[in-house]
């Protein structure tokens, strides 16, 4: 029930509460134990402290030759033994050989009280008299319970003292400590529900150098993605637009000309042959689209096998050859040796394609490509002897972006994306020679 009514306070509440309820239970069990412990500790001192006197005037008798048979009154003089700073304070009796009590230092009512009551309201300790190694009585000390618990009973007034006073401070920090933790919260949970994607918030700042801010951290790069990914998306939007727009009204044109009879004779098969052009490449870019989709999203699934790079590679080349011979571009790759790598191919040549693509658009006469490892990645050049990328290398890998009016502009976007699969690193930068693109990936076991 109490689980249960927990769950209606907020957390600085509960934390509260919580400690609260901790400090109760450590003051309970703290005055339970230290009664318990502190009253044997009482009774074992005071036993130790009986013995000792005791010894103290039996030896004192043995010294003065006391035979066992006469009251020692000349010899004690009544003594009275006082411990624990005069608030516990000890009797004693002493006993000839016969046990029969000739000495006390108590009234015969004490004495009598404590003979009925010796095992029940008395702490007791007795030490033989010995005289020539033959025992002539003993002494008896004791000393009342009560008196213990007269002195157990100012310590604990003493403790509780203590406890309240630590008890009250325990709850002022806790109120402190409830402020500090409930407030950043309350904060951080308001400044999410203001959050929109059309309004931009200013960054919160929490003081607390604890989880707390680094959840309120950890916020903010989330919006942050979150308004990234929004403007991509309605970036991508626009450009698919853009991009489906153009052959959509080559399409739309010319086959209303040919409709109305607007287009006519000769200039009807010219038409048929725009807008199956038109329609060939609008088919290419819904493909590009739908496959970059598939591989940003978990649909897409991707088989990981061990396969030898250079063979990868090898089949790329080939496949490109012809379109190189035909535009006069030479392709050279000279290394042969084994690089293993966990990799899906399919992917992957459909990556080096793309890129291979690109650089046909752009060279003038050779694309290279170099392969070099290092304990840890492996990397792949692809170079070319062209006009290179310009002043933002980096823009060709987004979508849709041509630099020169040409293809579709997603072919790098899908090369990025597979590559990143693979835990991969691809960036583009302009050589000496033209413009050259690195992959890197890692070896993985």
């Amino acid at each position: 029930m109490a689980i249960k009514s927990m769950k209606k306070f907020n957390i600085g509440t509960k934390l509260f509460l919580s400690y609260i309820v901790l400090i109760v239970v450590i003051l309970l069990i703290t005055t339970i134990s230290f009664q318990y412990l502190f009253q044997e500790y009482l009774v074992r001192e005071t036993r130790e402290q009986l013995q000792k006197e005791g010894l103290q005037i039996s030896q004192m008798l043995e010294d003065r030759q006391w035979k066992g048979e006469n009251p020692p009154n000349g010899l004690l003089d009544r003594r009275r033994i006082e411990m624990a700073g005069n608030l516990i304070s000890s009797q004693f009796i002493i006993y000839n050989a016969n046990e029969k009590a000739i000495y006390s230092n108590v009234d015969e009512v004490v004495r009598i009280d404590y003979e009925e009551n010796k095992g029940k309201l008395y702490v007791t300790e007795e030490v033989p008299i010995s005289l020539s190694r033959e025992q002539v009585g003993s002494i008896v000390l004791f000393t009342k319970v009560e008196s213990l618990e007269g002195f157990n009973r100012i310590i604990q007034q003493s403790q509780a003292v203590s406890l309240l006073v630590s008890a009250a401070v325990a709850v002022l920090l806790a109120a402190i400590m409830q402020k500090g933790i409930a407030g950043p919260i309350r904060l951080l949970a308001n400044h999410m529900r203001e959050f929109t994607m059309r309004n931009e918030q200013p960054p919160l700042t929490l003081k607390t150098k604890d989880e707390i801010n680094e959840l309120a951290k950890t916020f903010q790069e989330l919006t942050e993605q979150l308004r990234k990914n929004d403007f991509d998306q309605k970036e991508f939007l626009q450009n698919a637009s853009h991009e489906l727009k153009t052959p959509l009204m080559a399409i739309q044109g010319n086959a209303e000309g040919i409709l109305d009879e607007v287009i006519v004779g000769e200039d009807v098969e010219y038409s048929l042959e725009v807008i199956v052009k038109e329609t060939q490449r609008l088919k290419k870019i819904v493909q590009d689209i739908s496959y970059l989709t598939r591989l940003e999203t978990v649909d897409e699934s991707f088989t990981y096998e061990v396969v030898d790079l250079h063979h990868v590679l090898m089949e790329v080349i080939t496949a490109v050859k012809p379109l190189a011979h035909q535009r006069q571009i030479e392709v050279r790759y000279d290394t042969d040796h084994t690089i293993d790598l966990k990799m899906d191919s399919d992917k992957m040549k459909q990556a080096f394609m793309n890129i291979f693509g690109n650089a046909l658009r752009f060279a003038s006469s050779v694309i290279e490509v170099h392969v070099h490892q290092d304990n840890r990645q492996v990397y792949i050049e692809v170079e070319d002897d062209g006009k290179g990328f310009g002043e933002n290398p980096e823009r060709v890998f987004e979508r849709f972006y041509t630099g020169d009016k040409s293809g579709s502009g997603i072919g790098l976007s899908i090369t990025k994306t597979i590559v990143e699969k693979h835990n991969g690193n691809i960036y583009a930068e302009d050589n000496k020679k033209g413009g050259r693109i690195v992959i890197s990936i890692p070896f993985q076991s």
